[in-house]
């Protein structure tokens, strides 16, 4: 698979697609549920949303679907953070890897730093429950810096820094703060780095639905034709009996 690698400067609003502007959309729309929800309704919804690790009592099975898509209520900034970083770098990265696929990594991405968080909790104790976009977003930074290490963006509106020294730093900083323990996320976070890097960096059919599909199909085929066993009639026979089947 091959990737367009650019040498442009990219600054604020470039190339936000129409994926970019629905996630937005989707993602805004159920934070603002979420504020109404916890502090003037008084609903308590976000904490079965959002992702309990194994073996506490508020674990549910759905959670590991539902929690890329709820932010902490009583963090309105983080969540404004979090959208600018996604309107950043979402088109060049959808546009490197087409709608579909980008879609796969983002939620591949999710899913992974999940995964990978779920069983730090489950070997070191640490209960903090997880939700957010957070792993993914980190991906995504990683790999535009992979396909465009030329190119310029400004940091923090000001600094003009190469994509490849902002991923780089992505992954260090994030390392760095999850040994220090300041970062009781890190686990969920260098999971999602670490999925979306697999899924840049392995083949095409590795993470395809179809071909996942496909080869479901192909062992179930070959499953179903071992139960068969072809018995050859004798050959010297006049009458030339066709194989039986059993």
């Amino acid at each position: 698979m091959r990737y367009n690698r650019t040498r442009l400067s990219y600054g604020f609003g470039s190339g936000l697609t129409v994926l970019g502007r629905k996630l937005l959309i989707i993602y805004g729309v159920i934070y603002v549920s979420e504020l109404l929800l916890e502090h003037w309704l008084n609903i308590p919804v976000v904490r079965h949303v959002m992702l309990w690790p194994f073996g506490d009592s508020n674990f549910h099975i759905w959670q590991v679907l539902t929690h890329p898509f709820i932010h902490d209520p009583r963090s309105p900034i983080s969540f404004l953070i979090d959208c600018i970083v996604l309107y950043f770098f979402i088109g060049p990265v959808e546009n490197a890897f087409g709608t579909r696929r980008f879609l796969i990594l983002f939620y591949t991405a999710a899913l992974g730093g999940a995964l990978c968080g779920l069983v730090f909790s489950s070997v070191s104790g640490l209960n903090a429950p997880f939700s957010g976009m957070m792993p993914s977003l980190l991906s995504l930074i990683v790999i535009f810096g992979l396909l465009n290490p030329e190119a310029t963006i400004l940091l923090m509106f000001v600094l003009p820094i190469k994509a490849k020294y902002l991923s780089y730093g992505t992954i260090i900083i994030t390392l760095l703060t999850f040994l220090a323990k300041a970062n009781p996320y890190g686990a969920y976070h260098l999971g999602g780095i670490l999925f979306g890097y697999v899924f840049f960096k392995g083949p095409r059919t590795l993470f395809d639905p179809e071909f996942i599909r496909f080869k479901y199909l192909e062992w179930q085929f070959k499953r179903k034709r071992s139960r068969f066993q072809v018995i050859d009639g004798d050959k010297n026979k006049k009458n030339k009996d066709k194989p039986t089947y059993h």
